[in-house]
C-alpha cells in the first residue's frame, strides 16, 4: 500500500510539472514572438485589406492580450481584444459605441505595436525568425516620407497590383549613437509569362522607434538611411 502511494504521488508531482512547463512555455510563445509561432495573428496579417490594419501587443489582468484594429481608415471601428489562444476578452467602438472593457485604457500596460500598416500600404514585420528565412531582394531607391519607408524595386510579374513584397526588421538593436537596425527587402515573383515592372510599396515603419527617436535602418545589399519617428496623433 505504501509503495502504491508514493508511485501516485509521483505521478502526480510529474503531472503537475508538465502542466506548469507546457504553461510557461504557451506564456513564452505568447509574449515574445507571437508573429512567428501564433498561427492566427499569421493569418490575420496574410489576410490584411487596403483599408489598414493594426496588432498591438498589451498586458491586461494578468494576461497577454492583443487588440486588433482590422480597418484604420474607417470611422467608428469595432476594435477587439483577443487573448492567446484567440478568445475574445472584450470589444469596444462600432457605430453603436460598444465598450465591454471600459477599464482597458488604464489598466492595460506594456503597449507594443507587433504589425502595423498605418498610413502606409503595407506594415513592416518585426521576426528575428522570418528575417533569417527571407531572401533579400534587390531594391533601386528608397525613400522616407513621414513614417512611411518608400521601396522603388523591379519586379517580374504579370499582377496588375503588387502585393507579395515583404519588409522585415531582425528584431536586433545595434548600439550606437543613433541605434541601428537591421532590415531585408523580400519579393516574391510571378513567374508565370512574366513583364518587368517598375513599383513603388510603401511600408509603414513607426514600429521600428519611439516617439521623436532617430535610428539609422540597415537595408540587406542597399545601405542606410536615417529615419525619425514623427509624433502623430
Amino acid at each position: 500500500m505504501k509503495y502504491t502511494l508514493l508511485f501516485l504521488f509521483a505521478i502526480l508531482f510529474l503531472s503537475c510539472n508538465v502542466t506548469d512547463n507546457d504553461d510557461k512555455l504557451s506564456s513564452k510563445i505568447c509574449t515574445d514572438t507571437p508573429l512567428e509561432n501564433i498561427q492566427w495573428i499569421k493569418d490575420l496579417i496574410n489576410n490584411t485589406d487596403s483599408n489598414g490594419f493594426e496588432i498591438i501587443q498589451y498586458d491586461y489582468k494578468g494576461q497577454t492580450v492583443f487588440l486588433i484594429n482590422s480597418c484604420l481608415n474607417c470611422t467608428d471601428n469595432l476594435i477587439t481584444i483577443y487573448d492567446c489562444q484567440q478568445n475574445k476578452v472584450c470589444e469596444f467602438g462600432g457605430i453603436a459605441g460598444l465598450n465591454t472593457c471600459p477599464d482597458f485604457d488604464t489598466e492595460a500596460t506594456n503597449a507594443t505595436v507587433i504589425f502595423t500598416d498605418r498610413y502606409c500600404e503595407k506594415g513592416t514585420v518585426i521576426s528575428p525568425k522570418l528575417y533569417k528565412k527571407l531572401d533579400h531582394s534587390p531594391i533601386i531607391s528608397a525613400e522616407i516620407k513621414q513614417n512611411c519607408l518608400h521601396i522603388t524595386f523591379n519586379i517580374l510579374s504579370t499582377q496588375d497590383k503588387i502585393d507579395d513584397v515583404t519588409l522585415v526588421d531582425s528584431g536586433s538593436i545595434l548600439e550606437s549613437n543613433p541605434i541601428q537596425r537591421l532590415l531585408k527587402f523580400n519579393i516574391k515573383e510571378n513567374l508565370t509569362k512574366p513583364t518587368s515592372v517598375t513599383v513603388t510599396t510603401s511600408f509603414d515603419i513607426s514600429n521600428l522607434a519611439d516617439d521623436g527617436e532617430t535610428v539609422i535602418l540597415n537595408i540587406k545589399d542597399y545601405g542606410t538611411i536615417e529615419y525619425t519617428k514623427l509624433i502623430t496623433n
